[in-house]
């Protein structure tokens, strides 16, 4: 998994488009975890994405990261361990 994080979460959303727009082009089939920045709703379905995207084969996931207050301190955790060490930074 390549998670995306950055202050704009509607730019991260589009980085996490188009990393999978380049991705399906180049032959992968891609999955996308995007929770709007919702992170009330990553923490309550995030693993269950991840595992569904799993099951469905996907060659890649790309992950958008939410706000890092709250709960989204502990869903980026998560994220981040899942992703390991694939992160990019949208500014």
């Amino acid at each position: 998994m390549t998670l995306f994080t950055g202050e704009n979460l509607s730019d991260v959303s589009r980085a996490v488009k188009e990393a999978a727009q380049r991705a399906e082009e180049e032959g992968q089939k891609a999955g996308i975890i995007d929770f709007n920045g919702d992170a009330e709703t990553a923490a309550r379905l995030f693993f269950k994405e991840l595992r569904g995207l799993d099951s469905q084969k996907v060659d890649v996931i790309f992950a958008a990261g939410v706000r890092e207050e709250g709960i989204g301190i502990a869903v980026m955790n998560r994220m981040r361990n899942a992703a390991d060490g694939n992160i990019v930074h949208v500014e």
